[in-house]
């Protein structure tokens, strides 16, 4: 029994000390070379394919922490990253694992381990981290290779916003404290899923939500004018396009935006550099004015405008012409459609969608129209290609989170805080339980009117006294707090809210406005708020005994 275990040991050093010799190799000052690369890749592949062993052997049971091939060894995992890196080049071929293979394998690997720690410390904030690498990494390979791995051009837009969602909602949820790293990507992920669907209202709330984060990390910083007015014009145009559908062309608001231009450039000359490279002897049109063409008509939603300056094949492919509130625009009747020209009727399958990356996917060319089929039968079949988008795109809904966002957004201005008081307003007649409206709004409220902010809090809808939270707590405390500094003891709301923050918080938190209302012989109020938080009456012995105490009777 000794002896296998010091077998077991042996091995696994030997295992240990090929993958970080990998890892080293890549760590030297000068640059490694391609033979260097492929060298190092080998040993973390292989260091991976021995703990891959070791889990999946029966004799294995727990990991032990002090072993450096652990999942609970955060530079295992950072070293398993860098093997994706070097396989997203083909570093290794035959039988390796692909660069997606290894980002699942850390992703699951250390969501694992993040779900057995039992304190949030240094230890587990670092796994996060790794965490939300490897599910950055699988967006961007989603990105770039999505088109191979879906069916249809809907199914690949369906993918990238479900993963752009989930990487998102898994960066707020994060304990790791906010960072200029973790922002970016926060932010990277919500114009991905941007650009693969550019008239979802919720995916341009969330890139308001990253952009308004962005400036509230750093409000002095250069980019931090440009952050609140993109977290404005986003919030915007989330807000206009409730109720609208996701097809059709980008919103101006979107259009304004740098990052949005920068990435219509980078489609553009990506079209370009396409179009140079067409085959000799290809029918219709250069190739050039092609892609300029496609790419001045380059803001279309799913399935639309940057896909014609983006495709340009032997036979340039025919396209849907831009959608606008659901109904396809008709080209005059008779007149045969020019093959290769942005915006030509395409039959309804063949519509694909525009996304973007770092490295900037290439994106799937339609199959070309037969030359001999007529303009008339394209002509006819648009009116199903725009039934079909009318009644198969999503209809945006109505939210509060847009329009909140929004507010805080403008609340960071003193120009526009009456926008965001009257934005806040409409927050809380669309969603009264949010506590954030009422509190963020009398923030702006108490400086120059607080008998306005006090009325504001009233407002809110208060459970019962047994069911309330702390949040709501927070809101009967600081309807004590104001009414206290106004003086108001005869306000309606004093008693009540009195009760309520010590039945929640405790006696103790209320003990300076008892001694205050004590001072100015508030007695009746006293003696109603102690019999109510007790759950007694108020000619209940012990209560007058102890109200004989204070000198209240």
């Amino acid at each position: 029994m000794r002896d296998e275990a010091w077998q077991f040991k042996t091995v696994n050093e030997m295992w240990m000390n090929i993958f970080f010799t990998g890892l080293a190799l890549l760590q030297q000052e000068q640059k490694a070379s391609e033979d260097t690369e492929r060298e190092a890749a080998l040993f973390l592949h292989q260091g991976l394919e021995h703990f891959v062993s070791q889990c999946c052997s029966k004799s294995w049971v727990e990991q032990d922490p002090s072993n450096p091939l652990s999942s609970l060894n955060t530079q295992f995992l950072r070293g398993l990253l860098t093997l994706g890196q070097l396989q997203q080049r083909n570093t290794l071929s035959g039988k390796a694992m692909s660069a997606e293979q290894v980002y699942h394998t850390v992703a699951v690997l250390t969501a694992q381990t993040v779900s057995q720690c039992v304190c949030r410390g240094e230890a587990s904030g670092q796994l996060e981290r790794v965490l939300l690498d490897a599910q950055f990494a699988l967006l961007q390979r989603l990105i770039q290779r999505g088109e191979r791995q879906a069916k249809t051009a809907m199914e690949r837009q369906s993918l990238v916003a479900k993963r752009c969602r989930a990487l998102t909602a898994l960066i707020r949820l994060t304990s790791v404290g906010p960072c200029k790293e973790l922002l970016d990507m926060q932010e990277r992920a919500c114009q991905l899923a941007v650009v693969t669907t550019p008239r979802d209202s919720y995916a341009l709330c969330l890139l308001g939500l990253a952009q308004l984060a962005q400036y509230d990390n750093d409000p002095d910083s250069d980019r931090s004018k440009e952050a609140i007015t993109d977290a404005c014009l986003s919030f915007q145009a989330s807000v206009e396009l409730e109720h609208k559908t996701q097809s059709g062309e980008p919103l101006e608001q979107l259009s304004k935006q740098k990052w949005w231009q920068d990435w219509q450039e980078a489609e553009n000359d990506r079209a370009a550099k396409q179009s140079i490279t067409q085959p000799a002897g290809a029918k219709g049109p250069s190739d050039t004015s092609v892609a300029k063409r496609g790419a001045k008509r380059g803001r279309g939603g799913p399935g639309q405008g940057r896909v014609a300056a983006a495709v340009t094949k032997a036979s340039a492919p025919v396209r849907p012409a831009p959608v606008r509130g659901g109904k396809a625009a008709r080209p005059p009747a008779k007149t045969p459609a020019v093959r290769g020209r942005a915006g030509a009727a395409a039959r309804p399958d063949k519509s694909t969608k525009p996304s973007s990356n770092n490295t900037k996917p290439q994106l799937p060319a339609s199959k070309p129209e037969q030359d001999g089929c007529p303009g008339t039968v394209e002509t006819a079949e648009e009116p199903a290609v725009a039934d079909r988008v009318s009644v198969s795109s999503p209809v945006n809904l109505t939210s509060h989170i847009s329009r909140l966002g929004l507010a805080r957004a403008l609340s960071r201005s003193a120009d526009t805080q009456d926008q965001a008081k009257q934005l806040y307003r409409e927050v809380i007649s669309m969603a009264p339980g949010v506590h954030d409206a009422y509190i963020e709004l009398v923030q702006l409220l108490e400086p120059s009117d607080p008998q306005a902010a006090v009325e504001v809090y009233c407002r809110f809808p208060l459970k019962p006294v047994a069911e309330q939270s702390y949040d709501d707590a927070f809101i009967t405390g600081e309807i004590v707090r104001m009414l206290m500094a106004l003086e108001q003891y005869d306000h309606p709301q004093l008693g009540p809210s009195l009760v309520a923050h010590g039945k929640v918080m405790g006696l103790s938190c209320i003990d300076k406005y008892i001694d205050v209302l004590d001072g100015k012989s508030m007695t009746k109020l006293l003696k109603s708020v102690y019999a109510r938080i007790h759950d007694r009456q108020e000619d209940d012995q012990d209560l007058q005994d102890f109200f004989k105490f204070k000198c209240w009777i």
